[in-house]
C-alpha cells in the first residue's frame, strides 16, 4: 500500500488559478485527488462558470507549456509547488506546447522527463536493491564450511536484530518498504541458523533434516513479520505457504525412509492439493464471508443486507492480492521441488514430474490474474526445461535433432497459437474436453506417486 494512501497529512499547498483575466488565490490539501478540488475552485469565479463547462466537455487544469494536470491525482503526486500559478481552460481549448527556441534545453528537458530517468523514487529503491543484495551476501558467507556454535548464534542473532528493526522501522518511522526488507532478511537469517543448528547438534544428519531446521527457522520469523510488520501481510502470506511446503517436505525426508526424490514427490503432490484451496483461502484472509444459502422457503423472502460499496472494492482488492502472494509462495516451492523429483533418474520420476507440468498447465485457465498465472506456468515450464535438458545432454551429437526439431516445431506453433487464440471464444466442447483431460492428469498423479515410492513392490513383497 503506498505510503500516502496510508498516512494521510494536512499539508496544503497555496496555489494562484488563473481563469481568462481573472484571478484567484486559494490554499488547497494537497492529498485530494484534483477532480475533488475542481468544484471548490470553480465555484470561486462564480457558479455560472460550472454551468458553462457543461457546453465544452467541462474544464482542466494546466500549466503554461505541459499537457493538462491528471484529474485523478493528487497535488503532491502531480508535483505542484507551493505559490504557483496553473490556468483553468475548456477541455477543447486546451494551451498549446511551447516551441523550443533552444535545441539543447529542449533535449535536456526531455532527458529529464523521460520515463526512464532517474527519480528520488527509483533512486530510493537502488538503495533498497543494494540493502538486499548486502543481506543476501552475509547470509552466503555464513552458509559455507563446517557448523559451529558460534554461526549459530550470529545468525540467529541478525535475525533477531533485523525483526525488531523491522518493527521499530514500521511502527515508528512509518516506512512500510524498508521493514518489509529488514523483515525478510531477518527471515533469511532465521533460515541460515536453522539449518546450521542442525548441523551442530548432529554433524551426521541429512540434508532433510538441514532443511527441515531452515524452513522452521524461516517460518517462524515469517509469522513474527507478519505480526510485526503489517504491510507484510500480502507479501510473507506466499513465502508462510511455501515455508509449509518446504517444511512438510523436508519432514518427510527427515523422519520416514523415504530418499529426497521420494520426500519431494509427496511434497509437491500436496503442493498440488493445496492449490485447489487458495482462491476460498485468498477469500477468507482478505475479510469477507459469504452469506449462509437459503434452508427453507421463509428465508427465500427475508430481505438481504447490503454490503457497502466501498467494503467490497477494498476487500475484493485484497482478496486478489492474497490469491497473488498464495499462487507465487506455492509456485516458488514447485519450481525447488520439480528439479529434486526429476533428479531421481528414474522413469517414473519423469512420468510424474512431466504429468504435474501438465496437470499445472490445464490449471493455469483458472487463475485471472496474469501474476497468478504466470506462478502456475513457470513450475510447469521448468519441469520440462528439465526434462528435455536431460535428455538431449543424454544423447551423442548426432542424434539429438531427436530433440532439437521438435522443440523448433513447438516455438513455431507457440508463436502460431499467440496470434491467433487470444481473445478467441472457443465451442463448449473444448472447454469440456479441457477439464477431462485435467481430471485424468490429477487421477493419474496418485498411481504414478505410489510407483516412485515403491508401494506396489512393497505390496508384492507382502503378498509372497
Amino acid at each position: 500500500m503506498e505510503e500516502q494512501t496510508q498516512h494521510r497529512t494536512t499539508s496544503s499547498a497555496r496555489l494562484r488559478f488563473v481563469l481568462g483575466d481573472r484571478t484567484r488565490d486559494l490554499a488547497l490539501p494537497a492529498e485530494v485527488p484534483l477532480a475533488d478540488l475542481l468544484p471548490a475552485v470553480l465555484t470561486q469565479f462564480g457558479a455560472q462558470t460550472i454551468e458553462q463547462g457543461a457546453e465544452h466537455e467541462g474544464w482542466v487544469v494546466q500549466r503554461i507549456g505541459e499537457p493538462a494536470l491528471d484529474e485523478d491525482r493528487s497535488l503532491t503526486e502531480l508535483g505542484v509547488l507551493d505559490g504557483e500559478s496553473l490556468h483553468l481552460l475548456p477541455r477543447a481549448a486546451q494551451l498549446a506546447a511551447i516551441d523550443y527556441d533552444d535545441l539543447v534545453d529542449g533535449v535536456a528537458e526531455q532527458v529529464r522527463e523521460h520515463a526512464g530517468a532517474v527519480t528520488p523514487l527509483r533512486l530510493r529503491w537502488l538503495f533498497r536493491a543494494a540493502a538486499v543484495a548486502a543481506l543476501l551476501l552475509g547470509g552466503v558467507v555464513l552458509l559455507p564450511g563446517p557448523a559451529r556454535a558460534e554461526q549459530v548464534l550470529l545468525s540467529a542473532g541478525l535475525a533477531f536484530a533485523l525483526l525488531v528493526a523491522a518493527a521499530l522501522v514500521a511502527r515508528g518511522a512509518a516506512k512500510p518498504a524498508t521493514a518489509v526488507i529488514l523483515a525478510a532478511g531477518g527471515a533469511g537469517y532465521a533460515a541460515v541458523a536453522g539449518w546450521s543448528v542442525v548441523w551442530v547438534l548432529d554433524p551426521a544428519a541429512s540434508p532433510m533434516a538441514a532443511l527441515t531446521g531452515a524452513a522452521a527457522g524461516a517460518l517462524f520469523a515469517l509469522v513474527a513479520g507478519v505480526i510485526l510488520v503489517a504491510d507484510a501481510a500480502l507479501l510473507f502470506t506466499g513465502a508462510v505457504l511455501c515455508g509449509v511446503v518446504t517444511l512438510i517436505t523436508g519432514l518427510v525426508g527427515s523422519v520416514t525412509p523415504a530418499d529426497p526424490a521420494q520426500a519431494t514427490a509427496i511434497g509437491l503432490v500436496l503442493s498440488m492439493v493445496l492449490g485447489l484451496f487458495i482462491p476460498t483461502a485468498a477469500f477468507r484472509l482478505s475479510g469477507l464471508t459469504l452469506p449462509m444459502l437459503p434452508t427453507g422457503a421463509e428465508e427465500l423472502h427475508e430481505d438481504i443486507d447490503a454490503v457497502p460499496h466501498r467494503v467490497v472494492v477494498e476487500r475484493g482488492a485484497a482478496a486478489f492480492g492474497y490469491a497473488t502472494a498464495l499462487h507465487i509462495g506455492l509456485g516458488v516451492a514447485q519450481a525447488l521441488l520439480l528439479p529434486t523429483l526429476l533428479a531421481g533418474g528414474s522413469v517414473w520420476h519423469l512420468t510424474l514430474g512431466l504429468v504435474v507440468a501438465l496437470l499445472l498447465v490445464l490449471r493455469s485457465r483458472h487463475p485471472n490474474g496474469v501474476v497468478q498465472r504466470w506462478a502456475v506456468l513457470v513450475p510447469a515450464a521448468v519441469a520440462v526445461l528439465v526434462v528435455v535438458t536431460a535428455l538431449g545432454l543424454g544423447l551423442p551429437p548426432s542424434a539429438r535433432f531427436v530433440v532439437v526439431v521438435p522443440l523448433a516445431l513447438a516455438g513455431g506453433l507457440l508463436l502460431l497459437g499467440g496470434e491467433r487464440l487470444p481473445g478467441r471464444r472457443f465451442r463448449p466442447y473444448w472447454g469440456r474436453a479441457v477439464e477431462i483431460g485435467e481430471l485424468i492428469a490429477a487421477i493419474a498423479v496418485l498411481p504414478i506417486l505410489l510407483q516412485v515410492l515403491h508401494v506396489y513392490t512393497f505390496m508384492r513383497n507382502l503378498a509372497g
